[in-house]
């Protein structure tokens, strides 16, 4: 974690962390990784991408690691690494289960589409730098 913080530069194409930018990261994936519909929703503070399809489903250590993303070329990795570095809250949820991946239980969550392949969602706030 430690790496992406000191290098939030080479992540986002303005320097710093963008939500809005981030939300479209991981929604290109799940496309790239097969997935027919994608869904990028705001919810006051919180952005959702809802798929079709779980494109993490052989990918369980995408949000503890950075994970190559090969299918999108060289160099490239999985973005759900960055939503649990830079936001404040990052919740999971696929047919089978809802995970609290980072973040404060008791915060207000979106309600993840439990018809949906897999929904990933995380908070526009960032993580503040001091609780690190």
């Amino acid at each position: 974690m430690e790496y992406l913080l000191e290098n939030e530069r080479l992540f986002f194409r303005g320097g710093i962390y963008d939500p809005v930018e981030l939300a479209g990261m991981i929604a290109t994936e799940a496309l790239t990784l097969g997935s027919a519909s994608v869904l990028i929703q705001s919810n006051g503070e919180w952005l959702s991408v809802t798929a079709d399809q779980d494109w993490l489903r052989n990918q369980k250590q995408a949000f503890s690691a950075i994970t190559p993303f090969p299918q999108a070329g060289a160099n490239s990795m999985l973005a759900e690494i960055l939503a649990v570095a830079f936001s404040a809250g990052v919740i999971t949820a696929t047919r089978e289960e809802v995970k609290l991946i980072k973040g404060d239980d008791v915060v207000p969550a979106p309600v993840a589409d439990r018809n949906a392949g897999r929904t990933v969602s995380f908070m526009r706030r960032r993580e503040s730098r001091i609780a690190q």
